[in-house]
């Protein structure tokens, strides 16, 4: 049986259901059944790691954790905020020359970005 990409397969799946050699509930039924089979496999592995006492590691990130990375969390709309702001601050501040950056960046740090952001249009003439 030939190896078939996502969309390929919803197409031929599609074309069957259309041609009637399958139904649109065998297709429920089989998708049902893999919801199941999941299910199945997770009690499985629960129970397996339930009797070896708990010891053993789950996949590839437990067995070798990366050195200094911490997972980031979610990002909250403070932050998204803030990283949307520095962005255009930093998009603008290089179209500046080297020599007058030091102007803008302390508008920055005494007024915020929002302020040297008023600045950095009006010098670039956007």
């Amino acid at each position: 049986m030939p190896r078939l990409g996502p969309g390929q397969a919803t197409y031929i799946l599609e074309r069957m259901v259309a041609d009637r050699r399958v139904s649109a509930k065998d297709v429920s039924r089989y998708a049902s059944d893999m919801e199941r089979e999941i299910s199945d496999l997770e009690n499985r592995l629960q129970t397996l790691r339930q009797a070896s006492g708990g010891s053993a590691q789950r996949g590839r990130a437990a067995a070798a954790p990366r050195a200094g990375r911490k997972r980031a969390g979610r990002v909250t709309a403070e932050q998204r905020a803030s990283r949307k702001i520095q962005g255009r601050y930093l998009g603008l501040i290089r179209q500046i020359p080297a020599n007058r950056r030091p102007h803008f960046q302390k508008i920055a740090k005494e007024k915020g970005r929002e302020a040297a952001i008023k600045e950095l249009v009006s010098a670039l003439g956007k």
